[in-house]
């Protein structure tokens, strides 16, 4: 375990008065801001919720929790998993990977759950995913 790294789960909902183009935004500004603070992670938007997974030092990642978690793009903001990194960083690749998808039902599964559990039904649904 890499006591110095930490992931996190959270989901939420596009907020009713944001348009769903405020994504593309959203991708753009945590790409960036991900580079920098040296967050990896994933995306996935289902045309109404968002599921995001995060990995990296603990200070930044919790600071972008907190703006997360304030921004007026997502409401009823849940964080279902926040931890330590056991092993290696699982998207060390992206700064922020996104996926779309059309099916609402992978994301409210993965929203059911907490902790461990929402980290391995994660780690099932990413190989099925068409990530950018």
């Amino acid at each position: 375990m890499n006591s110095n790294l930490h992931c996190m789960i959270y989901h939420s909902r596009l907020a009713p008065n944001a348009p769903v183009s405020c994504v593309s935004d959203i991708i753009k500004t945590a790409r960036s801001f991900n580079a920098i603070h040296g967050l990896t992670g994933i995306l996935i938007f289902d045309g109404q919720h968002f599921l995001q997974y995060l990995e990296g030092p603990q200070m930044p990642l919790q600071d972008l929790m907190v703006r997360i978690a304030q921004d007026p793009r997502h409401v009823n903001f849940t964080l279902q998993h926040y931890g330590s990194l056991a092993g290696e960083r699982g998207f060390r690749n992206w700064s922020m990977g996104y996926s779309e998808i059309e099916d609402a039902d992978p994301l409210a599964e993965l929203g059911a759950v907490t902790g461990e559990e929402a980290l391995a039904q994660l780690h099932r649904l990413v190989p099925m995913l068409d990530i950018a």
